[in-house]
């Protein structure tokens, strides 16, 4: 073989093995599907309320308060969402229900409380902690408030800094310091 044709053959052989190598090219994205879901943090994802936790959570609560509600009960759905981007978005849609039974007189009630919120929210490598930036909380209009029903604390971020986030592949137990209750979510 001359020196031509050996470079030839080195040449063709470097083509070949290049175009059978399994890695990516250098700066191409590894993944073309772009799945990342192994790399998003526990919490991305939709999330479903608890609502029978929420509920016993509430009615303990509530009868904390001293307040003499019988038949106390809750139902109705709740959803929370964490995008890996960065954004967080609830929607809730609960009616508690029970009778206030004072001395002699007993009043049911049944109070709707339906709402959306959103927010940004951030995480440190390994915390328990999220960050919460620009929520709002948005009553539905079309659903009445009864001021004079007894109310359930909200799931609402407003002005809270930060959560604890417990979360499992199945759990999430959101909870703001100083709450009365916590949030659990499951998906």
């Amino acid at each position: 073989m001359n020196r031509t044709s050996r470079l030839a053959f080195a040449a063709l052989a470097i083509a070949v093995l290049a175009g059978c190598s399994t890695g990516a090219p250098a700066g191409s994205d590894p993944d073309p599907a772009g799945d990342t879901a192994a790399e998003a943090p526990c919490i991305v994802g939709t999330w479903q309320l608890d609502v029978a936790d929420y509920a016993a959570q509430s009615e303990a609560f509530v009868l904390g308060l001293g307040l003499p509600i019988v038949g106390f009960a809750m139902s109705g759905a709740g959803s929370i969402q964490f995008t890996a981007d960065g954004l967080v978005a609830t929607d809730i849609g609960l009616t508690s229900t029970g009778t206030i039974v004072a001395g002699g007189a007993s009043v049911p009630f049944s109070t709707p409380s339906s709402y959306t919120g959103s927010g940004d929210w951030s995480a440190d490598g390994g915390s328990d902690v999220i960050d919460l930036a620009n929520w709002a909380n948005v009553p539905d209009p079309s659903t009445p408030v009864d001021p004079s029903a007894p109310g359930v604390p909200a799931i609402d971020y407003t002005d809270i800094p930060s959560v604890t986030a417990e979360c499992t592949a199945n759990t999430l137990v959101l909870q703001a310091p100083g709450a009365p209750l916590a949030a659990r979510w499951q998906r």
